[in-house]
């Protein structure tokens, strides 16, 4: 069977030098070709050797700009220097070096040409890299694996999501008729509507506090119903409690019932508005939790790795470093132990787009250094939220406050694709 390619590298068409080369070249081979065949029948024969010679010159040269130039399969690179073709096996690689300058590609002491414009000519500069890598071996992701998990990684409290068993009115839950005491004023948002509640966590029923959290008391997140897809996001002032709120209660007051909590929380009516599809218990499970492909600091996490494990400077993001998992099978291996689909409190966030920290000054962002809350529409396969196109929230604060249970300042983000 005829082995795949991963990437053919070829002339773009559509380049505007390119449209104007193959029709110079075009030209050449249909008008000297011309001319060789009435000089052949006129009997000039030196004529028609020389109009022969310059329409071959056309044909090689639009063969030249349009044939592959380079191919990556699974295993071989093969490249095409005019008509002659070099093979090398990847596993030649490991004391090759190359490099892609502008419009020249120094290959196993061998120069190629591949114009930076040519179709799957940044893939397969990336591919070769990778090919090349220490990390594309089965040992050098067990060390990048072993780096992240001593240097990057943390307690998180995961919210598992019981769907057979019904809310009480205190316990942990997505959703739902919140606790509220009877004698405080009910959250609304700058409107003047009643929030709805995005989550509530007993901390009484987390045996494990990660030396951040109260071992006990109800924490409320509360989202306004009026703000359309935002979901009482303030982009221009995201720690801003206005269409959201966090709200502590140390203690439950005993005796109240949901039919007398039912009076003062928003109508259902109003829930339209909401990520929430189905109210749902929690339970909490203690994990570990490692730093996420899109955490600012992830970047120099993985220059300070390949430092110490290969002893050379390295730039660039993790996928730089593994690429994708066509590329490296053994990339598989670490992206799925960074991956987090779950809703969970602590450890380290995750985003769809970019971490939010990344465009904070420095000090502004290491002072968001903990997770209160990731939601997550991937928990429980989509069955208990949304946020816009599969999306995740975000309540990131800082530590120190956490342990002073103070949520004044939290930092309120979500995104989707």
């Amino acid at each position: 069977m005829k082995e795949e390619y991963y990437v053919t590298v070829r002339n773009n068409p559509l380049n505007p030098a390119t449209l104007i080369e193959n029709t110079v070249f075009a030209i050449d081979l249909l008008l000297f070709g011309t001319f060789c065949f009435l000089s052949f029948l006129d009997k000039e024969y030196i004529s028609s050797l020389l109009f022969f010679a310059l329409a071959a010159t056309g044909l090689f040269l639009l063969y030249q700009n349009n044939a592959p130039i380079a191919h990556a399969t699974k295993r071989k690179v093969i490249l095409r220097k005019y008509f002659k073709k070099y093979t090398f096996e990847f596993s030649d690689l490991s004391s090759t070096s190359f490099s892609f300058c502008k419009t020249n590609l120094n290959f196993c002491g061998k120069n190629f040409s591949i114009p930076s414009y040519y179709l799957g000519a940044e893939f397969f500069l990336k591919l070769l890299k990778i090919k090349n890598s220490p990390f594309a071996t089965e040992e050098g992701v067990s060390a990048l694996k072993q780096y992240i998990q001593e240097h990057a990684c943390k307690s998180a409290l995961l919210l598992k999501p019981k769907p057979d068993t019904v809310p009480g009115l205190t316990s942990s839950k997505i959703g739902g008729i919140p606790y509220w005491p009877s004698a405080k004023e009910y959250p609304t948002d700058e409107g003047g509507k009643k929030m709805h509640l995005l989550c509530q966590l007993n901390l009484g029923e987390c045996k494990e506090s990660c030396g951040l959290l109260p071992q006990s008391g109800i924490l409320q997140f509360f989202i306004s119903p009026s703000e359309g897809d935002a979901y009482g996001m303030n982009w221009e002032a995201p720690t801003e409690q206005k269409n959201w709120r966090i709200v502590f209660h140390k203690q439950a007051e005993e005796g109240l019932s949901a039919d007398q909590i039912k009076e003062i929380v928003a109508p259902k009516s109003e829930y339209a508005e909401s990520p929430i599809l189905k109210s749902t218990a929690l339970e909490f499970s203690l994990s570990p939790s490692y730093i996420k492909s899109d955490d600012y600091k992830m970047d120099q996490l993985v220059k300070d790795a390949a430092k110490e494990i290969t002893g050379k400077d390295f730039e660039g993001s993790i996928y730089d470093l593994l690429g994708s998992e066509d590329m490296n099978i053994y990339a598989a291996e670490v992206y799925k132990m960074l991956e987090e689909t779950e809703n969970y409190m602590l450890g380290y966030p995750s985003f769809v787009q970019y971490d939010v920290r990344s465009y904070m000054p420095k000090e502004e962002a290491a002072y968001f250094d903990t997770l209160l809350l990731h939601l997550d529409s991937l928990s429980a396969d989509g069955k208990i939220m949304c946020w816009g196109d599969m999306g995740c929230a975000n309540f990131l604060m800082n530590s120190e406050a956490l342990k002073r249970c103070d949520f004044s300042k939290v930092f309120y983000t979500w995104d989707c694709t």
